[in-house]
């Protein structure tokens, strides 16, 4: 697997096109070479598990990048595109990409120390819970006695 992503200043690499009747081994042997994981999760792929491992592929240039579990070639999708729309200015690997190793330096970096005004401290959330239950409770007990009362015509 080339973990190269191509700058657009790179020229196109002539590909070879996978046949459809050749998939399946296809599938087999390069699942071998990952070493039976998902590059994304590092989990187990089970081909015999109808769906489970899916072929991955760069939809700029239709080169397949290996075999990950559905669920996280579905989960690199929506990630390529949210950072695609909203982020990285284009819907091109090669923007998307620096743009997501910018994002990850980010978040791997120290913060400042200080807390956002509105989160809440794991003390000040059990507290609002606390808070919150005696309010149900004092709401149906106040109901109860509404009932009995109406009930007994008071």
């Amino acid at each position: 697997m080339n973990d190269a992503v191509p700058t657009v200043l790179e020229p196109a690499r002539a590909l070879r096109k996978l046949p459809r009747s050749t998939m399946p081994s296809w599938k087999v042997g390069q699942l071998r070479k990952q070493g039976g994981l998902c590059p994304l999760c590092k989990k187990e792929i089970d081909l015999k598990i109808k769906g489970e491992g899916v072929v991955d592929h760069d939809h700029d240039s239709g080169e397949v990048r290996g075999i990950l579990h559905r669920s996280c070639n579905a989960a690199e999708g929506k990630v390529a595109n949210a950072a695609g729309r909203w982020g990285a200015g284009g819907m091109s690997y090669s923007l998307i990409v620096p743009w997501l190793e910018n994002m990850l330096e980010y978040l791997k970096s120290p913060g400042t120390g200080l807390m956002y005004h509105t989160h809440l401290t794991e003390d000040e959330k059990r507290l609002k819970r606390n808070a919150d239950a005696r309010k149900a409770r004092a709401v149906r007990s106040a109901r109860t006695i509404v009932r009995e009362r109406k009930a007994s015509g008071v």
